[in-house]
């Protein structure tokens, strides 16, 4: 049976240098990620994000891989999330 938990969480999204633009191509950005968790699950985590956008406004692409490490229901140790995202013309996909 699994146990839900509760709670909030900061982050801090960092901008990386992006790569220089591409002539009529868009740059693909990199950013670092930093959160803190607080409530069941008290923990830190950290990982970086891919972005690419493309020429279509409001259409593009993240992924994202990030370790965390705390402790839940009294049990420490780390995990991994990653995340995607795809946005086309404004609307989520």
């Amino acid at each position: 049976m699994t146990q839900p938990a509760h709670g909030t969480f900061q982050v801090n999204i960092i901008p990386q240098p992006s790569e220089e633009k591409p002539e009529g191509l868009t740059p693909l950005g990199r950013m670092l990620i930093e959160k803190q968790f607080h409530g069941d699950l008290v923990a830190t985590s950290r990982g970086q994000m891919l972005t690419g956008m493309t020429e279509v406004k409001g259409s593009g692409v993240y992924v994202a891989v990030e370790r965390v490490t705390g402790s839940l229901h009294a049990r420490t140790g780390s995990f991994i999330l990653h995340h995607l995202g795809l946005m086309v013309r404004g609307f989520p996909n």
